[in-house]
């Protein structure tokens, strides 16, 4: 398994041994020089890896090749990208106080005060933040039952990574159509461990935690647009098996993140990290540097949690990557 892993990465696999040695403790987070990776690191998967992701996401959800299918799909993408319409329409419709404080999570000068007023306009939104709040991930040692108790706790940009998170949740996992509805709940596991991944890497590089965390929260954002456009083509259920097909059809998902965030008026920065790796000739911002690390990170995370990778193994293809091992060994600490 580790020689075909290594391979994956393009490494060299290290020569056979009797027993292989255990792994030493991880060490806490740190921020000193030799123990965080430096900005530019070159650290990445290669395709192999993607198909292997792939092919575990898809599961069952993938079909024969189809020219018939494969073009309905693509004309059905390329038609929304040209006619101006608003790709979030395909999204599930989302609480007018939520688009608002969405929009003042964007003003860095935003009080939590502020943040608290238009929360508390929405009873749902405040019951899912105290649930949140009182969770494993924060533990808190009394109960926090009030708005304000939370923000003490949270400070304002604990509260806006927190809200955020809450705001994306039902706009991913509240789907409908076959294929979506059956791959939403991981995609959005994969969109929580992005933005925590890509938020501790730009800590790391001392990079907009916020700006960060909005980038991985809707990179997948697409995703579920281009699947729902999918399911209401009719023609099939599953995604046609062609090479071609995935990649011209993930591209297409990518700018449609974009448009949506466009459309929500997401911080230009967020918007060009998604750019940035949607166009593999430009030349990548360090958030979008942070943000295409970030979701390789996110998908291994993932390989290992649902046991079709071994952690030993994750954690030996992070070996010389300090701060990638680090963020990687942190994203199982997300909110449940």
């Amino acid at each position: 398994m580790i020689d075909f892993l290594q391979r994956l990465f393009g490494k060299t696999a290290p020569a056979p041994s009797a027993a292989p040695p255990s792994l030493p403790p991880t060490p806490a987070m740190q921020t000193s020089d030799e123990n965080i990776a430096a900005p530019n690191e070159a650290w990445q998967t290669d395709e192999k890896f993607d198909q292997l992701y792939l092919q575990w996401m898809l599961g069952n959800h993938i079909s024969a090749a189809s020219p018939y299918v494969e073009r309905t799909i693509l004309l059905a993408l390329d038609k929304l990208m040209q006619s101006g319409l608003s790709a979030s329409q395909l999204l599930p419709r989302v609480p007018t106080v939520l688009l608002q404080v969405l929009k003042s999570l964007r003003d860095s000068n935003v009080s939590a005060n502020d943040l608290a007023q238009q929360i508390a306009k929405d009873v749902l939104l405040v019951a899912e933040l105290l649930h949140e709040v009182n969770g494993a991930y924060y533990s808190p040692v009394n109960r926090i039952s009030s708005l304000d108790s939370a923000i003490q706790l949270l400070g304002l940009n604990g509260l806006r990574i927190l809200i955020a998170r809450t705001a994306f949740r039902p706009i991913i996992q509240t789907q409908s159509g076959k294929l979506t509805k059956e791959l939403a709940p991981t995609i959005w596991e994969h969109s929580e461990k992005n933005a925590l991944a890509c938020q501790l890497l730009a800590q790391q590089r001392q990079l907009d935690q916020f700006h960060a965390f909005l980038a991985g929260l809707l990179y997948d954002v697409g995703l579920i647009v281009a699947f729902r456009l999918v399911d209401q083509t009719g023609v099939t259920d599953k995604l046609p098996v062609s090479a071609a097909f995935q990649t011209i059809f993930f591209k297409q998902a990518a700018l449609l993140s974009i448009q949506v965030g466009e459309q929500w008026e997401f911080p230009k920065p967020v918007l060009q990290a998604i750019k940035d790796n949607a166009d593999e000739h430009s030349r990548p911002s360090e958030l979008a540097t942070c943000l295409q690390q970030a979701e390789q990170l996110a998908r291994l995370r993932l390989l290992v949690n649902h046991k079709i990778l071994t952690q030993t193994d994750a954690l030996r293809l992070l070996e010389g990557n300090s701060g990638m091992r680090q963020c990687f060994e942190q994203l199982n600490k997300a909110q449940a």
